[in-house]
C-alpha cells in the first residue's frame, strides 16, 4: 500500500498550505491586491489546499480498505453457489446496481457543474469508476440467474 507516500504528501501540502496562505496575506498586506502576483499564489493556494484535503481523504481511505483485509486477486477462487446463494447474490447485485445508477446520474451532474479543474476531472473519474461498478454488478446478475 501506498500509506507512507500518502502520509509524506499530506504532510507537504498541509505545509505548503499554510505557507501559500499566509504568504498570500502578506502580498495583498503589500497593496498587491488583484495583481497577477495575487491571482498566481491565490490559485496555487487554492489547489494545494484541495490536494492536502484529497490526501487526508485517502489517508482515511487506506486505514478503513485495511479493516477489510483485501486478498490479493490471485487468492480469490470461484465456488458453486447453492441455488439460496445465488439468489441472494442477485438480489445484493440488483439493490446495489440502482444505487451504482444514481452515483452516475450524481457525479455525471456533478462533473458537468464543478468549475475547479480539480474536481471536475475528480467527478469525471468517479462516473467511470461508479460505471466499473455498474458492470461488474451486472455481470454478477447476469451470472446467476436461474
Amino acid at each position: 500500500m501506498s500509506e507512507p507516500l500518502v502520509k509524506k504528501a499530506y504532510e507537504t501540502e498541509k505545509k505548503a498550505a499554510s505557507s501559500y496562505l499566509d504568504g498570500l496575506k502578506l502580498i495583498k498586506g503589500q497593496g498587491l491586491n488583484y495583481t497577477k502576483v495575487e491571482e498566481i499564489v491565490e490559485r496555487i493556494a487554492v489547489d494545494t489546499v484541495i490536494h492536502k484535503h484529497l490526501m487526508k481523504a485517502i489517508m482515511e481511505a487506506q486505514k478503513e480498505m485495511e479493516k477489510l483485509n483485501e486478498k490479493p486477486i490471485e487468492e480469490v477462487r470461484e465456488v458453486e453457489l447453492s441455488p439460496e446463494q445465488k439468489a441472494l447474490v442477485k438480489r445484493f447485485a440488483e439493490m446495489h446496481l440502482e444505487i451504482e445508477k444514481d452515483m452516475i446520474q450524481t457525479y455525471e451532474k456533478m462533473a458537468e457543474k464543478m468549475t475547479h479543474p480539480l474536481f471536475k476531472g475528480l467527478a469525471e473519474a468517479l462516473v467511470e469508476n461508479e460505471r466499473e461498478h455498474h458492470r461488474l454488478l451486472a455481470e454478477l446478475i447476469a451470472k446467476y440467474k436461474e
